[in-house]
């Protein structure tokens, strides 16, 4: 813990001291180790920086020896917080070598020191945030060591099945407490979560089951002795307290979230009041109630529904986003909303499209008589038509008599021997 706390305030000092020292202008060093010339920052200060940030260096290398063989050692998926966690240690060592390297190889990158101590500064606090808490904590075992808990913890433990019961006293001491937790926060979380094994309370006898019957599973780490067997059951029975307050809570959410998913169920199926709805006292309880979570601009993407609709909306809230209301709470802002987003009544306009829909059937059913009318003025036609041929066929009638015409002339030709 200390050196967590150590290791974020060197960050801070070295970044704070950096700033000023960046104030100094630069004079020109021909023939120097930095290309970008020499600093006119005092010397002892310079000294201070190189100083903190030395320290700086060895802490987290420190850090790193006792993170990194954990992650190779977890037998589960990590947790979203060891995950982040791991994330900021790598890019801190990322940035410390940059930073470095640039310090003693590349100059030339000088300028980008600034922004790279930011960074430095930046991952430590956000890795500080993720670990520091829980160390402080963790360790702090003030209503641990109260009298009342110790004597229940003493009763307790005299009473388990030890295999060789261990010297009872020592295990309700401060020094035997931390062990246990170290005992918990170090070899337990090697193979699962801490939140698996704290999840819900337990009774002496079963956290002692639980401790043997871990210590007797392989590991790629060091095993649990006996003496941190009787220390981490000790220290879990110290905390089951806190456990089985924790518990009563979450329980209690869970019943609160019961009732108020079993009211708006009660409001949904309740008969509409005759009374007048308090729109004013519903607006303002909407507000209180449903902006905690979102905009009132979500309510109106929602659109109108019935009082059905906005109820089943009001259930998901409570199932989902433990919303917790009375039953006329529930039932004052299922009537408000659907009195002020109703569901609209689209039967009239969808049954009156179908009526201007059947007027172009009608008016299109007068292009099959035009249609007909066609045929029947095309039948006309051919006796039109056919009264041509006689009118050219009165040509021949009218040629005919030429024959007889030409004919005569022998006729009178043979007429001449007659009178002979």
């Amino acid at each position: 813990m200390w050196l967590g706390i150590a290791f974020v305030g060197l960050a801070v000092f070295a970044t704070i001291l950096q700033a000023w020292l960046w104030s100094f202008p630069m004079v020109p060093d021909p023939g120097g180790p930095d290309p970008n010339g020499r600093s006119t920052a005092p010397r002892f200060w310079t000294l201070m920086h190189r100083v903190a940030g030395g320290l700086y260096v060895l802490i987290y290398v420190v850090l790193m020896w006792e993170m990194v063989p954990r992650l190779w050692e977890y037998q589960v998926e990590l947790p979203s917080r060891t995950v982040m966690h791991a994330v900021m240690g790598i890019l801190i060592g990322v940035l410390l070598a940059a930073k470095i390297s640039v310090i003693r190889w590349f100059q030339h990158f000088g300028k980008s020191l600034p922004a790279l101590g930011l960074g430095l500064l930046a991952c430590t606090l956000v890795l500080g945030t993720l670990s520091i808490p829980f160390a402080v904590r963790a360790h702090d075992f003030g209503a641990l060591m109260s009298t009342d808990n110790l004597d229940r913890v003493r009763r307790v433990l005299h009473e388990l099945p030890w295999g060789a019961k261990p010297n009872i006293e020592e295990l309700v001491q401060r020094d035997a407490m931390a062990t246990g937790q170290r005992v918990l926060a170090g070899k337990c979380t090697d193979c699962h979560d801490i939140r698996t094994i704290l999840q819900k309370p337990r009774s002496g006898e079963s956290w002692y089951d639980v401790v043997v019957r871990m210590a007797k599973k392989p590991t790629l780490g060091d095993p649990i002795t006996d003496a941190e067997v009787a220390a981490v059951t000790s220290y879990l029975v110290a905390i089951n307290r806190d456990i089985q307050a924790s518990s009563r809570m979450k329980r209690a959410q869970e019943t609160a979230q019961a009732e108020s998913s079993a009211g708006v169920e009660k409001a949904a199926a309740a008969a509409p009041s005759a009374v007048p709805v308090d729109l004013a006292k519903g607006k303002e309880l909407i507000q209180k109630k449903c902006t905690d979570c979102h905009d009132m601009s979500e309510v109106e993407k929602h659109g109108g529904d019935t009082a059905e609709g906005w109820a089943k909306v009001i259930q998901r809230m409570v199932t989902d986003q433990g919303l917790e209301l009375t039953d006329a709470e529930s039932k004052l802002i299922i009537d408000t909303l659907a009195a002020t987003y109703p569901k609209k009544d689209t039967t009239a306009a969808k049954s009156a499209a179908p009526a201007a829909d059947g007027a172009a059937p009608v008016a299109e059913t007068g292009a099959p008589a035009a249609e007909a009318a066609a045929p029947a003025a095309e039948a006309a036609a051919p006796p039109a038509e056919a009264a041509a041929p006689p009118a050219e066929g009165a040509a021949p009638p009218a040629e005919a008599p030429a024959p007889p015409a030409e004919g005569a002339a022998p006729a009178a030709e043979g007429a001449a021997p007659a009178p002979q």
